[in-house]
């Protein structure tokens, strides 16, 4: 896991729900998600990725799929904009948590390893469900992947700035995974109204890691979430046969 992929994919997690959030707060009036926001695009691989690793294509059918999650949730088109330039996130930005702040708010668009993403919506536009899977080199994932787990541990609070309106979440460590994993809870109130979600990463295998989020409006139970997650992280091992890394 690259840090400017998981940038990019936990980027587009947070803004997929948070910025189409600060226009129509109230649940009642939630849009719906196909009109909202843009889908990230897959991850492309590079012309020459390393031979022993996942193919994007395999990466892709280990992802989630919404018969997955079940009828409330329907799976958003993988079109632009990009993971990293969702629609209105290009003047969105992380502030507050330095470590965090630069991870989330960094720009690749020309990831060099296999990668993967899916993205869903609840029916009632309540919530978003984000899954990524990236293939990296042992030595490359091992290193990339400690960044990214330390940012994501190293504050207890940070602002998302986006369309004028500055919303604060605190964070609070949870666990989905297992030791091999990293997971975020991210709470907020703006307008009245709690947005929650949950940013967590895993090392799946030696040349494998995922990120998973789920944001939702109006809610905070962690449930769903984590059932979710593990759904994911479960699939992903089955359909690539992984080893522990």
């Amino acid at each position: 896991m690259r840090s400017d992929h998981a940038a990019r994919t936990i980027k587009a997690a947070a803004l997929i729900c948070i910025v189409c959030l600060v226009g129509a707060c109230n649940p009642g009036a939630v849009s719906d998600p196909e009109t909202r926001t843009g889908a990230p695009a897959q991850a492309a691989a590079s012309s020459a990725p390393a031979a022993d690793l996942p193919a994007t294509g395999q990466l892709s059918s280990a992802l989630l799929n919404a018969d997955e999650l079940g009828p409330a949730f329907t799976q958003k088109p993988t079109a632009s904009p990009s993971p990293s330039r969702p629609e209105h996130g290009k003047d969105s930005r992380f502030e507050g948590c330095q470590p965090l702040a630069r991870l989330l708010n960094a720009d690749d668009e020309h990831p060099t390893y296999p990668g993967a993403t899916a993205t869903f919506a609840s029916r009632n536009g309540l919530a978003t469900v984000l899954e990524a899977l990236t293939a990296e080199p042992p030595d490359v994932l091992d290193a990339e992947y400690g960044k990214a787990k330390q940012a994501l541990e190293a504050c207890d609070s940070i602002v998302l700035v986006t369309a004028g309106q500055t919303i604060k979440f605190s964070l609070t460590p949870i666990r989905f995974g297992g030791p091999d994993s990293s997971a975020v809870r991210m709470d907020a109130r703006h307008r009245g109204v709690l947005i929650n979600g949950y940013i967590a990463i895993e090392q799946l295998s030696q040349s494998v890691a995922m990120t998973f989020s789920f944001f939702q409006v109006g809610g905070g139970s962690s449930q769903l979430a984590s059932a979710f997650y593990q759904r994911a992280a479960d699939k992903a091992r089955t359909a690539l046969n992984l080893q522990p890394s």
